[in-house]
C-alpha cells in the first residue's frame, strides 16, 4: 500500500515538514522513504556565472571551476543528513540526487512509489495560489497520489474524505480506508450537494457508508448542502479533521484540484492527499544517482 514513499526535498521549511510527515506515515506502514533532491538546470548556469565572477568586478574569486560537482556534493550531503533522520526513526532510506526539471524528475521517480510527499506554499490570503507551481504541476502529472503538506506536522488521526461518487473520489476513499485501518484513524466522509440535489446526494453518501460499514473502522458520514468549496472546508474545520483525502478532477491537459480542496489548502495547514486515476506514463526512472543511504 504505502510501502514506498517518495519525498521531494529542496531545503525549505515546507519540505522539512513533508519529510517529518512522511516519517510519521512511514512508521505506520514500515515504509521505505526515497529522499529526492533535484537541482534545477538553471541553477547550474547561475552558479557557473557566480563562480566565474563578473569581469567588471575586480578582486572577485574565481570559484572551483566545477560547479556541477560542487552542487552534487552539497545535494548529496543534504540528502545524507535527511536519511539519517529517517533511519533514526527506524525506517529504511534511499537517496536520489538529480539535475533537471523538478516536476519531470519527481514524476518519473513516482512510478516506483506509492505516494509522493512534498511541501506546499501553505496558508494563503483569499485569491492567492495555495500551491507552488511545482506542486501544482506534480499533482497534474504524478502517477500516484500526492500529499501536499502544510507548515504543521499532523497526527492524521481524524481524516476527512471529500466524496462525490466519482472515480477519483472512490480511489481517495479506498486509500483513506486502508490508511485508517492501519493507523487506527477516524474517518469523516463529507459529501456536498447543491440545493435541489439532496436526494441524489444522499444516495451517493449512502454508497460510501455501505462500503465502510463492512469494515471495523470508526467513521461518520456528513451530508452538506451548499457550494462545495465552502461547505466542505467548513466541515473540515468544524469536525477538527487533521488530514484530507480528495480526488482530482480531469480537465484538458491534466488533473486539477477540486475547488473545495483549494479552499481547504487556503484555510488550513493540514496535509492534503490528492488522488488521480493511474496513468501509463512513458518516462521510466533509472538507478542513476539513487542509492541506499550509507
Amino acid at each position: 500500500m504505502l510501502t514506498t514513499l517518495l519525498v521531494g526535498l529542496d531545503g525549505s521549511p515546507m519540505s522539512e515538514v513533508a519529510l517529518a510527515q512522511a516519517i510519521l506515515v512511514g512508521q505506520q506502514f514500515r515504509s521505505t522513504l526515497v529522499l529526492a533532491h533535484i537541482t534545477r538546470a538553471a541553477l547550474h548556469q547561475e552558479a557557473l556565472i557566480e563562480s566565474l565572477g563578473a569581469p567588471w568586478r575586480e578582486g572577485r574569486p574565481a570559484g572551483s571551476g566545477n560547479v556541477a560537482r560542487d552542487l552534487e556534493e552539497a545535494g548529496l550531503q543534504f540528502l545524507e543528513d535527511a536519511a539519517g533522520a529517517v533511519e533514526r526513526a527506524g525506517l529504511r532510506a534511499e537517496i536520489a540526487y538529480r539535475s533537471g526539471d523538478v516536476v519531470s524528475e519527481l514524476t518519473a521517480m513516482a512510478e516506483h512509489a506509492d505516494a509522493v510527499f512534498v511541501g506546499r506554499v501553505g496558508r494563503m490570503s483569499a485569491g492567492g495560489d495555495p500551491l507552488g507551481p511545482d506542486t501544482r504541476q506534480l499533482i497534474r502529472r504524478s502517477p500516484v497520489p500526492v500529499m501536499a503538506c502544510g507548515s504543521v506536522i499532523s497526527g492524521m488521526d481524524r481524516c476527512a474524505v471529500a466524496y462525490d461518487g466519482g472515480p477519483t473520489s472512490v480511489l481517495a476513499l479506498s486509500l483513506a480506508e486502508r490508511y485508517a485501518e492501519v493507523a487506527g484513524a477516524h474517518l469523516d466522509v463529507i459529501h456536498a450537494a447543491k440545493a435541489g440535489d439532496e436526494d441524489k446526494g444522499q444516495q451517493v453518501l449512502a454508497h460510501a457508508a455501505m462500503a465502510l460499514s463492512a469494515t471495523p473502522l470508526q467513521f461518520e458520514t456528513h451530508f452538506e448542502v451548499g457550494e462545495v468549496s465552502v461547505v466542505v472546508a467548513r466541515a473540515v474545520q468544524r469536525l477538527r479533521c487533521n488530514a484530507l483525502f480528495a480526488g482530482a478532477h480531469r480537465e484538458p491537459g491534466g488533473w486539477e484540484l477540486p475547488s473545495h480542496t483549494e479552499a481547504i489548502l487556503r484555510a488550513t495547514d493540514i496535509p492534503v492527499l490528492v488522488h488521480n486515476e493511474p496513468q501509463d506514463l512513458s518516462a521510466r526512472t533509472t538507478g542513476s544517482h539513487r542509492r541506499p543511504s550509507s
